[in-house]
């Protein structure tokens, strides 16, 4: 029979030779809580809640955390914390104040609420880098730049022949005074038939209507513009500070990167890129 009274709930007192260690251990037990599910709660290791058993305080940190230990252990047991901290025998058993900081590695369960932002962190990274490596796959390849014309040439118009001048005809000298009189003019010639028809055909030619885009690069971008007929007028790298114009029939259809640093003007009209913009890139089409 155990020589140490059977510890009921928060029934401690503080009597000569109380063993803080033994009652804890005992009324751990008739909780039916193992060594670890106490560690675990506590936050302590394996080994430190032993040596709290084992009123072994020399192998914990010094006599303020014990007490602190001793405490918490109680108040889990629903014991009187403060008679088990006056029975303890700290100067005796010899517990340093300098004694190394308890090691955790031996809490068989880990911590809960583990900050994890540093790997969503690098899910979102990867999400980003995946979004830009897709715009850039989907976007056409920069052919080589070629010389666009900023003007087609009207077609010249045909020259239309014109009729003969009409002569007056001279009076005949050998005719007589009542003749002489008579003045004689030729009529008109009408232009033949074939002329008439040809100055029909040519009409003046008149050219498409023309509009023109400016563009003014306050960053280096790449540009492609194309026309109705998705002919490529303008399609290079252009470097920051330059400006370029381009002209062509409309509706026009732009890709333009880096386009926060692009001003665009439409036949005179400023246009915001923001609206059309996705990850630096516009798509667009102008009427």
């Amino acid at each position: 029979m155990s020589d140490t009274p059977s510890v009921e709930e928060g029934s401690v007192t503080n009597e000569p030779g109380l063993r803080p260690g033994r009652v804890l251990a005992e009324a751990r037990v008739q909780k039916q809580l193992g060594v670890a599910d106490v560690a675990l709660q506590l936050k302590l290791s394996v080994s430190q809640v032993e040596a709290l058993e084992a009123e072994a305080y020399d192998r914990l940190p010094g006599p303020v955390f014990v007490r602190g230990f001793v405490r918490n252990y109680a108040r889990l047991l629903d014991l009187d914390g403060d008679a088990l901290v006056a029975g303890l025998e700290l100067e005796r058993k010899g517990t340093s104040a300098m004694a190394a900081v308890p090691r955790s590695h031996n809490i068989p369960f880990p911590a809960k609420g583990k900050v994890r932002w540093p790997a969503y962190l690098a899910v979102l990274l990867l999400v980003i880098v995946a979004v830009v490596v897709a715009d850039l796959l989907s976007s056409p390849l920069p052919t080589a730049p070629r010389p666009v014309a900023n003007s087609v040439p009207a077609t010249p118009p045909v020259p239309v022949p014109l009729p003969a001048p009409v002569v007056p005809a001279q009076p005949d000298k050998s005719a007589t005074a009542t003749d002489s009189a008579a003045v004689v003019t030729a009529a008109p010639v009408e232009p033949a038939p074939a002329a008439k028809a040809a100055a029909a055909e040519v009409a003046p030619v008149t050219a498409p209507a023309r509009s023109g885009l400016h563009f003014a690069f306050d960053t280096e971008s790449w540009v492609e513009v194309r026309d109705r007929n998705n002919r490529i007028l303008f399609s290079q790298l252009n470097p920051q500070g330059t400006e370029q114009h381009v002209q062509g029939q409309p509706p026009f259809s732009l890709v333009i990167g880096n386009a926060r640093g692009v001003r665009l003007n439409y036949n005179g009209n400023v246009v915001d890129l923001a609206p059309h913009t996705r990850i630096e890139v516009a798509r667009l089409t102008l009427e």
